[in-house]
């Protein structure tokens, strides 16, 4: 008879988070503001893709099981994939397309904050940082759309302003996990 062993559990830090490549994505904007080649266009896709691949994972080892998560990560895969099968393609379809990301992920994450409002409600122990840091990553997330959409069509912004944009998104998110994931935050799934 063998001897039953426990499998070492992995730390929820050691698992990179999908936020980081949203960092990312923002570092190559500011980077590469205003140039779009294939590399460009691949290393952005491949970004929100690999965004999508960790948050799909981090679901399936039990560490994000709320819908949200699992929305988010579909939302991530696909416009990642999208923006693989576009390199090449105009800049402007590169740019609508992350776009309309940032439009989605505004309207996934104003859901969120709501249900999470919902079910935090009659709590004591309500986390007031987790809802401010929810409107916020909303208010980011709408910003970034209308950057991104109708920048190129009014008057001109500022390069890589939809880098820093991304960049406050991806930190703001990693602090909504952090606050999530603090024993004194109820998540309702």
């Amino acid at each position: 008879m063998k001897p039953i062993t426990a499998k070492p559990t992995q730390s929820r830090w050691l698992l990179p988070h999908p936020h980081i490549s949203y960092v990312l994505i923002g570092v190559v904007l500011l980077v590469h503001s205003g140039r779009n080649t294939i590399l460009h266009s691949g290393l952005l896709g491949g970004l929100l893709l690999l965004a999508g691949l960790v948050g799909i994972r981090r679901s399936q080892r039990g560490q994000s099981d709320t819908p949200w998560s699992v929305l988010a990560a579909l939302r991530d895969s696909l416009f990642g994939l999208a923006l693989l099968i576009e390199m090449g393609s105009p800049s402007e379809l590169v740019t609508n397309s992350l776009g309309l990301w940032a439009i989605v992920y505004a309207f996934l994450q104003a859901n969120k904050a709501m249900f999470y409002f919902l079910g935090t409600h009659s709590s004591e122990n309500r986390e007031y940082w987790v809802e401010v840091i929810h409107v916020v990553c909303v208010l980011l997330a709408g910003n970034l759309g209308f950057e991104l959409i109708l920048g190129s069509v009014g008057p001109p912004a500022s390069p890589g302003v939809a880098g820093l944009l991304f960049i406050g998104l991806g930190l703001l998110q990693g602090v909504l996990v952090w606050r999530l994931g603090h024993p004194s935050t109820h998540y309702p799934g």
